[in-house]
């Protein structure tokens, strides 16, 4: 299969999957909100985000080295021992700390919601080299699929537990049930099981490689959502439920606008790696089209947040929504990161991989920690604005990862920049005069789908303005991507 045709068919399996399990976990989260307190979903959130962050830990590089190292068993085996070995001492640490962390946030029932996801750790081991595997292969069908079931089968125990009166132990299962189901899955897909331990040279080869991956992958969650770990250490654990909404919705944004490429990015880069002008060539396409797709999404969504969330969740959840809007602009900043991990990955350059993931994530950490105590909408905002600053911090390593200057990458978000501005003002300008204009009258689902389609209108209207040909372009790729296979085959 050629390096384009595998990349869209993999981005267009990735989409599907995220709009499966987004449109069907987003129904089973419409019914669970509306039978838990704020107060669980904080503490689900926070107990989430710190078992969690010790699995991203244990997890970090495993995946990435076998992907790196197609077909070689030995790194298998070592990746997989040494994720295992990691991931039983952190649940151990985890277990042992939970308590404590209950004492300092001031809420009990974290502590045993803490130890039961920790188990997570552990199921996340026999998960990461399967997966790795079938992505190597190109078969993000199959890991489409398992993701949705995942979802799936995680939900319908959460709404089986929430109708029999158990809200906060059904937002605990699901996440369980979940991550097991997907690891058993992905196992027998890729005819992968437990290998038995490697020679130590093999284990070391796979620490030394994966050490400075661990800390990148920590710092990604960090900056992704573990950053409410911060928020709850400033504010109380009710404004964290509240907070972890509008937090979740950005998430899904940014899993709907790039995380379906983002996925691709890896093996398409490492098969481009020895080639420096194609890999620049390969870059400046993705980035051109995954700019325009992501913003534009950013656009829609953050104009119509207020009856969005609203409609979805009901309106003791309104609160939520200004600050929805405010971190949906973090998607441009979310848009170049995306390239920065896969490319140096794909040049085994993981001490940088974990530099440029601390210098993101401490720019968060940083907006998190001042801004929260003045309101989660400032907090919205000041993590949206220091997208700026990351913007150009990452050109460094953007530079590295396409081996020349990247200012050709970053000019091409100036444009949906200017479109996603100019519909999210134009939207808000319209709404205030319709809302002015009938009242009452001008209800939720009208505000929703006016809102959403001048939105939408404005932002094309504002790039077939300013660049048209990028348009048309783009227009074009996806459309060859999909019919034909392209001249250029995958190196060999």
């Amino acid at each position: 299969m050629s390096l384009q045709r595998g990349a869209a068919r993999g981005t267009a399996w990735n989409l599907l999957t995220v709009l499966g399990e987004r449109s069907f976990g987003f129904a089973v989260l419409v019914i669970l909100l509306r039978h838990v307190s704020a107060q669980d979903v904080g503490t689900v959130a926070l107990a989430s985000a710190i078992s969690e962050l010790a699995r991203m830990v244990t997890a970090g590089g495993a995946g990435e080295q076998v992907v790196a190292a197609p077909g070689d068993r030995v790194v298998e085996a070592g990746a997989f021992w040494a994720q295992l070995i990691l991931a039983v001492l952190v649940t151990i640490l985890l277990f042992a700390a939970a308590a404590p962390i209950a004492a300092y946030y001031r809420a009990p029932a974290l502590g045993w919601v803490t130890r039961a996801l920790s188990l997570n750790i552990l199921l996340g081991a026999f998960l990461i080299v399967p997966a790795a595997r079938l992505s190597q292969a190109f078969r993000f069908r199959a890991l489409s699929l398992m993701s949705v079931g995942s979802t799936v089968l995680g939900g319908a125990v959460a709404l089986a537990l929430v109708f029999r009166g158990y809200g906060l132990a059904a937002l605990v299962v699901q996440r369980m049930v979940g991550i097991g189901f997907y690891a058993l899955a992905a196992s027998i897909a890729a005819g992968w099981r437990p290998p038995a331990p490697p020679r130590w040279a093999a284990l070391a080869a796979a620490l030394s490689f994966n050490l400075p991956m661990m800390g990148a992958a920590f710092v990604d969650y960090l900056a992704h959502t573990g950053y409410v770990v911060l928020v709850g250490m400033r504010v109380p654990v009710v404004a964290v439920g509240e907070f972890r909404i509008a937090q979740r919705l950005a998430e899904v944004l940014q899993e709907l606008a790039i995380l379906p490429a983002s996925k691709v990015f890896l093996p398409i880069f490492v098969a481009v790696r020895e080639d420096p002008a194609r890999r620049f060539a390969v870059a400046l396409a993705l980035m051109d089209i995954l700019a325009i797709l992501s913003l534009g999404a950013a656009a829609v969504s953050g104009a119509v947040a207020g009856p969005l969330v609203v409609l979805m969740f009901g309106a003791r959840w309104a609160s939520a929504a200004p600050v929805f809007a405010a971190l949906s602009l973090i998607v441009p900043a979310s848009t170049i990161y995306a390239f920065v991990k896969p490319m140096l990955t794909a040049l085994r350059r993981p001490g940088l991989v974990s530099a440029f993931a601390a210098m993101n994530a401490g720019t968060i950490a940083f907006a998190a920690w001042f801004a929260a105590p003045f309101g989660l909408v400032p907090l919205g905002w000041a993590l949206s604005a220091r997208g700026l600053v990351v913007a150009l911090l990452m050109l460094p390593a953007l530079s590295i990862g396409i081996g020349q200057p990247a200012w050709p990458l970053l000019r091409l978000m100036g444009a949906p920049v200017a479109a996603l501005i100019g519909a999210r003002l134009g939207t808000a300008a319209l709404m205030a005069a319709l809302a002015r204009e009938f009242g009452l009258a001008f209800g939720l689902r009208l505000q929703l789908l006016i809102g959403g389609g001048v939105a939408g209108v404005i932002f094309l209207a504002v790039m077939l303005a300013l660049a048209p040909r990028r348009m048309t372009g783009m227009a074009r790729r996806l459309a060859a991507a999909f019919r034909r296979a392209p001249a250029v085959p995958v190196a060999g």
